[in-house]
């Protein structure tokens, strides 16, 4: 499938709105991701932020990976 210079003009746009948005959004079931509540408390607290201020992209650095 070759795309036209438009749809390619279309990507590079979304993929820079995604960067200045933190990333792209993963379309995973929530209730298959746990987070480390208490790692994310305490980078809040040092950052000085709330943890509804988090990125994308700072949020995912917090997932518990699961052991399977």
């Amino acid at each position: 499938m070759n795309m036209s210079e438009r749809d390619l003009k279309n990507m590079r746009s979304l993929d820079e709105a995604a960067e200045k948005a933190g990333g792209f959004v993963s379309f995973l079931d929530e209730k298959d991701i746990r987070y480390d509540i208490r790692k994310i408390n305490k980078y809040c607290k040092d950052k000085g932020i709330e943890p509804v201020d988090l990125t994308i992209r700072e949020l995912n650095s917090f997932i518990i990976k699961s052991p399977n």
